[in-house]
């Protein structure tokens, strides 16, 4: 591994510093077979995934968009795309849609608040995370009936309750009538 492959490493496994990405990279007893099976099973992971998104699901997020838009360029052997793309494609997932950045941008503060990964060009949001969405609708929801809570946590929560909303929408789903008809009211 060159200097290079160990900067993108500690970068994409969040390491606090270089040291602790070169303790990992320098075990002697790393078993090199193991690494090629995670590498199969990833590249496989990875065809079937790009393969889902290139279907007819809906798809939200700035790279899902894009996506959804390139559906229309034929292909003429699918597979062979795939088998080439997939393992050159940085794929993240981070709990409430997938992350294909491959330079520095949020630095994945989007990790932790979520609803900044809609707008990112660099976010895939499918039908696998549609149940966070909707909890993240719900939570939202929660957070505008309290009263006490002053008008920044109100303002934030309308955001957030407006792009998850938007999210649910972006995937072909609505939120539960309930939920619906509380936002319209509340």
């Amino acid at each position: 591994m060159g200097r290079a492959s160990l900067v993108f490493l500690k970068w994409q496994f969040k390491h606090s510093s270089m040291s602790m990405t070169q303790l990992y990279a320098s075990n002697p007893l790393q078993d090199l077979t193991l690494f090629d099976e995670i590498l199969q099973q990833m590249t496989e992971f990875k065809i079937d995934l790009i393969e889902s998104w290139l279907d007819d699901q809906p798809l939200a997020g700035g790279a899902g968009e894009r996506i959804v838009e390139l559906r229309a360029i034929p292909v003429k052997n699918r597979a062979a795309l795939l088998a080439q793309t997939a393992p050159h494609a940085n794929i993240r997932a981070t709990g409430h849609g997938w992350c294909i950045a491959t330079e520095r941008g949020c630095g994945g503060a989007g990790l932790y608040e979520a609803t900044r990964c809609p707008g990112c060009k660099h976010s895939v949001i499918d039908e696998t995370f549609a149940g966070t969405w909707h909890a993240i609708y719900s939570q939202q929801r929660e957070l505008m009936k309290i009263e006490d809570a002053g008008p920044a946590v109100r303002q934030r929560a309308e955001r957030d309750l407006k792009v998850a909303l938007d999210v649910i929408n972006s995937l072909g789903l609505s939120p539960d009538d309930d939920e619906q008809e509380g936002a319209v009211n509340g």
